[in-house]
């Protein structure tokens, strides 16, 4: 009798520590997932802007056609410009608009160069580039609404179009182009275009690679090319950023070649995912299927593409310094906290690749 009550006790409890654990496993699951930082309202990279709203115009046709995005509200009588060049397979810059919209708003112009027209062979690409900027330098000046700063002039370039980036500022001073002091590749992609002789990038010039743990191997090893081929751009003038993949909240953080995206169109933010499901398909990667989801506008943009875009026409053109403090700082480098206060993986900088 005594062995019976004693069995039953220890059911009872057994029964009870199950409904426990599978209570603590339901608490688990429905806790709310950490969610990543949101942009900061000051400093670089951050959502306090000198102009409420951008305005746009275009001109060329095909492969010489170009768009041009300025400040406005107020509009500017003087302003520096950055060409952008796109990536092979994101040619609208409906694909780059959240960071388009976010250094006009800081006061820059941006020159879009739709480089690939139709049916174009790809070793025309960087001499399309070359002619829509010298067009757009003639047009802006008839036009008379806005004066070009000319000695403010950066280049910065996503996937294939990082390539195009510094190879047009390696050949600027050849083409008769104004000197480009500030250059910035995203991601650089091994495509059709090969790099050039970057020993014609200027002494003056600062040079910032953005590289990610999840770009493939040869367009890692591509950033350090970028790195070491520019030569003649000084040590202190150049570094080459990590980017770190952080899947502990949500949406992920991904630092592959859609991550410098920034579209604020659902059918193109609807793109994002379907090319990252596409690798997922073709590599078999599981693992990484339920990442996919990540949001086309994230941390990655405000930490990364636009604070460090910031940091560095800040430091070459308002301070005409050296990225020295672009890779000692510890703020820079912090990418932020989940919400749930956990830190983000940080960035790493560095100039011996």
């Amino acid at each position: 009798m005594k062995r019976n009550i004693s069995n039953s006790k220890l059911l009872k409890t057994t029964v009870l520590l199950l409904i426990y654990l599978a209570a603590a496993v339901v608490f688990a699951y429905a806790k709310e997932p950490a969610r990543g930082p949101v942009q900061s309202t000051d400093g670089p990279g951050g959502s306090f802007y000198a102009h409420e709203s951008i305005t746009h115009w275009e001109s060329g046709k095909n492969h010489e056609r170009y768009q041009v995005f300025e400040p406005a509200s107020p509009s500017v009588k003087k302003a520096g410009f950055v060409l952008m060049i796109h990536d092979r397979m994101t040619p609208d810059p409906e694909f780059y608009l959240g960071q388009i919209r976010h250094l006009c708003r800081k006061g820059w112009i941006v020159l879009f160069p739709f480089y690939q027209g139709t049916n174009q062979f790809e070793r025309h690409y960087m001499f399309n580039v070359i002619r829509s900027t010298k067009d757009f330098m003639l047009k802006i000046f008839a036009r008379g609404k806005i004066e070009l700063d000319t000695s403010k002039f950066a280049i910065t370039g996503v996937g294939c179009g990082a390539v195009l980036a510094v190879n047009t500022a390696a050949c600027a001073d050849y083409f008769g182009l104004p000197k480009p002091l500030a250059i910035m590749p995203v991601m650089p992609e091994h495509g059709f275009f090969k790099l050039l002789d970057l020993t014609g990038i200027s002494r003056e010039s600062r040079l910032l690679i953005i590289s990610g743990d999840k770009a493939a191997p040869p367009n890692a090893q591509l950033a350090h090319d970028i790195f070491y081929t520019a030569d003649r751009v000084k040590i202190n003038n150049k570094a080459l950023v990590y980017v770190l993949s952080d899947y502990y909240g949500q949406p992920p953080l991904m630092a592959d070649q859609l991550s410098p995206l920034s579209p604020e169109k659902p059918n193109y933010e609807k793109f994002l995912v379907a090319k990252r499901n596409t690798f997922i398909k073709a590599y078999k990667d599981e693992f990484s299927a339920p990442y996919t989801q990540g949001k086309p506008i994230d941390a990655y943009d405000w930490k990364v593409t636009y604070r460090l875009f910031d940091v560095l026409t800040d430091l070459t053109f308002n301070h005409n310094t050296d990225l020295a403090h672009l890779k000692k700082s510890k703020d820079l480098k912090n990418m932020g906290y989940w919400s749930d206060g956990k830190k983000l993986k940080n960035l790493i900088i560095t100039d011996r690749p």
